[in-house]
């Protein structure tokens, strides 16, 4: 049997279909805003049940309880600011009037309704505090802290309705937790571990995966990477799934992973992000999340094994299966860690993205030690990255 989702319970904010019809005959009376894209994304999470046992976007006693005890009101770990804070001045303006009870329209970046929030609460927001309680500093070459200096002076608060899911960079590419759940249920996984990554797959990411599939307590691996808003120098989403698609294809059984999108905004939050990370692929249906070095890391704000660490703070229900730092060693002719090879960092051929976007700038060959050559091949185009 698959675990219980975060809570106990899959949230479900979907609208049926009298229910949308109804509501996109009114949207003419209805006061509509257009959030930047990141808590568009949030509040299609939300909808489907990503983000169980949320229903909404939080309020300021919930944000509270985050901000200073990494756990939710009802004391379920969370660590992620989950805030709805429009800051364009034509959104300020529709808000202005507003009062708890009333309803608020969601447009997404084409300005087409998707969804709506029933206000609970508006209240005002500390940028700092929450920058420095998330991310660690406040400092604003750090990508995230600086979205959140953008956001609005105030925050809304209320329970989601979704009318329809987005139009995601991963088209049909990208399933949501009731669809995984009963995917993982149709090959007949119980045990199923998570790998979240957020670039094109080197030979360290495949170890790790292979690592996790010989264990016996692992029935399938679920390859989820993250595809939404994503930072300057990033690689595009897609040339993330087509890098994965090769790999999956070509050298992995087929009936032993499953590889799905997910459309969020990145948080380079460390060890913090890592568990919020754990918390959404539990609600997917993983009972076993993959923790390597320095996941969610960015920069050096963080320790490398920080987000090995904060699973032994929180139990959330998930198993955490942590890896160190991996090397192709040329004396051991293969994949090795420091637990397993006691050679010189002279004979470790790193597969680190900066040496692979190096190499590639340079038009250098990758070896296939560090890269499989179907992935190179779609690495070595141009336009990869996000500028």
């Amino acid at each position: 049997m698959l675990p219980e989702p975060y809570g106990g319970r899959l949230v479900n904010r979907l609208a049926g279909a009298a229910e949308v019809e109804k509501r996109l005959a009114e949207r003419k009376d209805l006061p509509t805003i257009q959030p930047f894209i990141d808590q568009v994304y949030d509040a299609e999470k939300i909808g489907i049940g990503a983000y169980s046992p949320l229903e909404g976007f939080m309020d300021s006693g919930t944000l509270e309880s985050v901000l200073s005890r990494d756990r939710l009101p009802n004391d379920l770990a969370w660590t992620m600011p989950i805030l709805l804070a429009p800051s364009s001045p034509q959104d300020l303006k529709t808000l202005a009037p507003l009062r708890p009870g009333d309803e608020i329209g969601l447009a997404d970046e084409r300005g087409a309704l998707f969804a709506v929030l029933r206000l609970r609460e508006k209240f005002p927001i500390d940028p700092g505090r929450i920058a420095q309680s998330t991310y660690g500093t406040t400092d604003r070459a750090h990508p995230n802290v600086a979205d959140i200096f953008a956001l609005g002076p105030e925050a809304i608060s209320g329970p989601i309705e979704l009318l329809r899911r987005l139009d995601l960079p991963a088209g049909r590419d990208e399933l949501t937790p009731v669809e995984t759940r009963a995917e993982f249920s149709r090959r007949g996984w119980n045990h199923v571990a998570a790998y979240q990554c957020r670039n094109p797959p080197h030979t360290a990411h495949e170890y790790l995966q292979r690592l996790t599939l010989e264990r016996e307590d692992v029935d399938g691996l679920f390859i989820h990477p993250v595809v939404g808003r994503l930072k300057k120098g990033d690689y595009r989403p897609d040339i993330i799934l087509s890098a994965y698609r090769e790999l999956v294809n070509n050298y992995y059984p087929k009936q032993r992973v499953l590889m799905s999108a997910l459309s969020i905004t990145m948080r380079y939050a460390g060890p913090k992000a890592a568990l919020f990370l754990a918390i959404v692929r539990k609600n997917y249906g993983c009972s076993h999340y993959i923790v390597g070095r320095d996941q969610a890391g960015v920069g050096s704000y963080y320790d490398p094994y920080a987000a090995h660490r904060i699973f032994d703070r929180f139990d959330i229900g998930i198993q955490p299966l942590r890896y160190e730092e991996t090397f192709f060693c040329r004396a051991c002719g293969s994949m090795a860690t420091p637990k397993t090879c006691a050679h010189p960092k002279e004979q470790q051929v790193a597969t680190s993205q900066t040496r692979i976007r190096t190499a590639l700038a340079n038009r250098e060959p990758l070896p296939s030690e560090i890269i499989r050559p179907e992935v190179a091949a779609i690495l070595g185009g141009t336009d990869n990255v996000l500028t």
